[in-house]
């Protein structure tokens, strides 16, 4: 500013003729034209400076206009000051008519801005976020704004705002939802919208701004009908491939898929294996081993239980995981042995849970016609698997009225007393349960 009022100065005090060679800058190119034109720019461009920089916007208005109209290539600031000056007369008026013509110049001005100083990427990006800001909120309007924020973004590609490509997100959205777009055309948008994100974040990754915006984008295309999951493999599939062991990309699928309950896909499933492998946890091997059971997989299933087991530091969780493989190694893989096994580490972490005794109980049911080599020893099993039971209870309440049921179930087929004489027997004698449950257990009759 001292500059622009020392150069005012100095042609007055040289008594420069103006007469007959005045010019306006926007006539001969010029910052500040000629002879008295030149004169009235400088002078009105200290004018509006100053009522400027005293937030005294409606005095900057006249001087500001003049030179906005005759010396457009004085400064850069005539379209920074003109542009927050026309902002503030927007959100500051309730008539709409005024509002839609100051909008107008606040396009117009952009327009001047890129035809004196370039940077038209930049501005046509401000042209669209300010455009929809400040629009009436129609389709068309949408559509405008969505032309505007689509050029910004062809022109400066990684360089774009985050501003335009969070509002050039939004847009696609709207108009998708109003049935302007197909959903094919939101994938594209929102797969160049994460190159964009991702080159910049592989430059700076430590870019606050540019993470908010990546999660921005990807809640509203979360939130479009368009981010389906046979749309979701369309668009990573072949980035997956491309890039298998990229730890942010493999994050960004199984989130999102997660989020669209796209849990069932393969690339899904390949995504959270090469993750795990990347970053192995005890919480990850076990949610891969609760994926592969979903699937079926019940040896794949096994594995990363194990690994699950062997990451967990939490003592009753570990119990819990051993628990669980025990039930699968039960349930799924027919392997009582090896079941019980399980089932006995998961009591040894947490000998306060019944759910490893009812278990163990269960196993013993199931083989009362492989134990033994007649009647009465098949039925001797339901003595242990009986005690175990009654174990479930004495240690956890919480399973009483499920152990009680089992009770309930089988005394009933204990061998009666008859039988018991003829054995030569008697109740409350310790008895030896052989075949592969080698355990001791008591002489009981039916009930």
């Amino acid at each position: 500013m001292k500059t622009l009022t020392r150069l005012f100065l100095i042609l007055i005090v040289a008594g420069i003729s103006l007469e007959g060679t005045a010019q306006t800058g926007v006539e001969d190119g010029s910052r500040f034209g000629s002879g008295e034109d030149s004169i009235r720019c400088l002078k009105n461009l200290s004018l509006y400076s100053e009522f400027y920089k005293q937030n005294n916007y409606e005095d900057a208005t006249e001087p500001w206009k003049t030179i906005y109209k005759e010396c457009p290539k004085a400064s850069k600031n005539i379209y920074l000051h003109g542009e927050k000056m026309i902002k503030d007369a927007i959100e500051n008026t309730d008539d709409e008519g005024k509002k839609a013509k100051l909008l107008d110049s606040l396009m117009s001005l952009y327009d001047q801005r890129i035809e004196y100083f370039g940077q038209r990427g930049f501005v046509i990006g401000k042209k669209g976020t300010n455009y929809l800001k400040y629009a009436e909120k129609t389709v068309d309007n949408f559509q405008k704004a969505y032309d505007l924020l689509e050029k910004s973004l062809e022109i400066r590609e990684n360089n774009t705002s985050v501003s335009v490509l969070v509002t050039y997100m939004q847009t696609t959205r709207t108009l998708y939802s109003n049935g302007v777009i197909e959903g094919k055309k939101v994938l594209d948008n929102y797969a160049t919208l994460l190159d964009i994100f991702e080159a910049n974040l592989e430059e700076k990754p430590s870019s606050s701004l540019h993470e908010r915006g990546l999660k921005a984008i990807n809640n509203i295309f979360e939130s479009t009908e368009a981010a389906s999951c046979e749309n979701l493999v369309a668009l990573f599939k072949p980035r997956l491939e491309e890039t298998p062991k990229d730890k942010d990309l493999l994050k960004r699928i199984t989130s999102l898929f997660e989020k669209q309950n796209c849990t069932e896909t393969k690339l899904y499933t390949d995504a959270t294996v090469n993750l795990n492998e990347l970053n192995p946890s005890s919480e990850s091997a076990y949610h891969l081993a609760k994926l592969f059971y979903s699937k079926e997989q019940f040896n794949k299933s096994a594995e990363y239980y194990k690994q699950a087991i062997k990451l967990q530091g939490n003592e009753k969780t570990k119990a819990k995981y051993y628990l669980e493989l025990a039930e699968l190694t039960f349930d799924k893989l027919g392997k009582k042995q090896k079941a019980r096994e399980l089932a006995r580490k998961s009591i040894e972490f947490n000998p306060e849970n019944g759910k490893p005794y009812i278990l163990i109980g269960r196993m013993y049911t199931e083989s009362v016609n492989e134990c033994g080599s007649d009647e009465f020893e098949k039925k001797t099993v339901l003595w242990a698997a009986v005690d175990k039971f009654q174990k479930a209870k004495q240690v956890d309440s919480s399973v009483t009225e499920e152990a009680n049921s089992y009770i309930k179930s089988y005394k009933p087929r204990f061998p009666d007393k008859k039988t018991i004489f003829f054995q030569n027997l008697e109740l409350g004698q310790s008895y030896e349960i052989g075949c592969w449950i080698n355990e001791t257990t008591t002489v009981r009759i039916s009930e």
